[in-house]
């Protein structure tokens, strides 16, 4: 069952284009890796599927509604978006545990009168990720990595039924990181949610996921089936180098042959390389 769609999605600011002619579902159960290297638009373009970023032109769908200006904020109750690098440009004072609360609705800050249960929901997560002493905490004065924490604790509030994840892991410590990889998998297997994981980091990719599209320069370069979009030939052309893909039971990792390494096997010989005169250096 179609959950998440997009058609034809395009996001142009003068004459730079963002993203562009983005056409992808995602069905109700399937787990989606996001793959590419940085600036390649991955963040608005999550921004743009969650209902908080507006498109130059094209759809996106849930459960095959359009999705606009005037029902994203319905909408962002539905879909949980984790992105320091979207939303830090609008949290900074806010008090963290009130961030939370928002997340139910997906909204940018507290509306309205708020029900005993989710803040005992509220604070349960902030349990969780190790958090309950900063809630009355400005959350502009937690590390980095706790930031990250409380966006993901707060995505999660309003029980979504897809979560967005943009580099989930980024600034955590080694304990809270496996932690929350636990939790995702958790997530899949109850498949209380559908997931799209953003990262550059192969190593987070969980066997979780069996889905996966590479985006390059704005636009999906590949998309479909995990092991078949992250085979060695495929990921060979899209990185622009030689591919190694070695998959491990809860891993997955890729080895590239770049050309600096070729170098710095010269280097590393002994005795050092030699400058054109003859000279080692």
């Amino acid at each position: 069952m179609k959950l998440l769609e997009t058609e034809n999605l395009t996001l142009k600011i003068g004459s730079k284009y963002i993203f562009r002619d983005i056409n992808w579902q995602i069905d109700a159960g399937e787990n989606w890796v996001l793959f590419g290297l940085n600036g390649c638009g991955k963040t608005t373009l999550l921004s743009a599927m969650s209902g908080y970023q507006t498109a130059s032109s094209g759809r996106v769908y849930l459960h095959g509604e359009a999705i606009d200006e005037n029902n994203s904020g319905t909408f962002r109750e539905k879909i949980g978006l984790v992105s320091s690098s979207f939303l830090n440009r609008y949290f900074r004072r806010e008090i963290i545990l009130d961030m939370i609360l928002a997340g139910k609705y997906g909204s940018l800050g507290l509306q309205g009168e708020v029900a005993d249960a989710d803040v005992k929901r509220a604070k349960a997560l902030l349990d969780i990720f190790g958090l309950k002493a900063k809630a009355r905490y400005p959350y502009d004065t937690i590390s980095k990595g706790q930031q990250q924490m409380v966006l993901i604790a707060r995505a999660l509030m309003g029980r979504p039924e897809i979560l967005l994840l943009d580099e989930p892991c980024s600034g955590l410590d080694i304990v809270i990181k496996e932690k929350f990889l636990h939790m995702m998998q958790d997530l899949a297997e109850e498949n209380q949610t559908t997931l799209l994981y953003v990262t550059h980091h192969t190593e987070e990719i969980l066997p979780l996921f069996t889905k996966a599209a590479l985006m390059k320069q704005g636009q999906i370069y590949a998309q479909g089936a995990l092991a078949e979009v992250f085979s060695e030939q495929v990921l060979s052309d899209f990185l622009e180098a030689p591919a190694k893909v070695i998959w491990s039971e809860k891993h997955f990792f890729i080895d590239l042959d770049l050309p600096w390494q070729q170098n710095a096997r010269v280097f590393s010989q002994k005795g050092g390389a030699e400058s054109e005169s003859g000279q080692n250096i």
